[in-house]
């Protein structure tokens, strides 16, 4: 995971090659997908799974996939934050460049 990526890495970040040529266009892909997984997981926070039938492992299965889903649903959560994150490091990787501040709000959508 990327937790709390300070701007002084975000040139070396998950592996990217990050430098004053592409760094808006990086901080705009990554924006745009971080972006994009906060909606998926807004859409769906609520989906849960009913009981299969009246059977007695219905209900224990039922209970169990939800757990499993909502465990999953969090991990997918730290995920989008992580990506999250690292677009605002780039951000400020940005600002570090000396990148005006409305192509940097153009690019990364603020």
């Amino acid at each position: 995971m990327l937790n709390n990526v300070p701007a002084r890495f975000a040139e070396t970040a998950a592996g990217m090659a990050i430098d004053r040529e592409n760094v808006l266009k990086v901080g705009a892909v990554l924006t745009g997908e971080a972006q994009r997984l906060r909606k998926v997981l807004e859409d769906n926070d609520w989906v849960r799974m009913g009981r299969c039938g009246g059977d007695p492992v219905s209900e224990d299965a039922e209970a169990a996939f939800n757990e499993r889903a909502v465990l999953l649903f969090a991990a997918y959560e730290r995920e989008v934050i992580d990506l999250e994150n690292l677009a605002y490091a780039v951000a400020e990787a940005a600002r570090a460049y000396g990148i005006a501040e409305a192509d940097i709000a153009t690019a990364f959508d603020e």
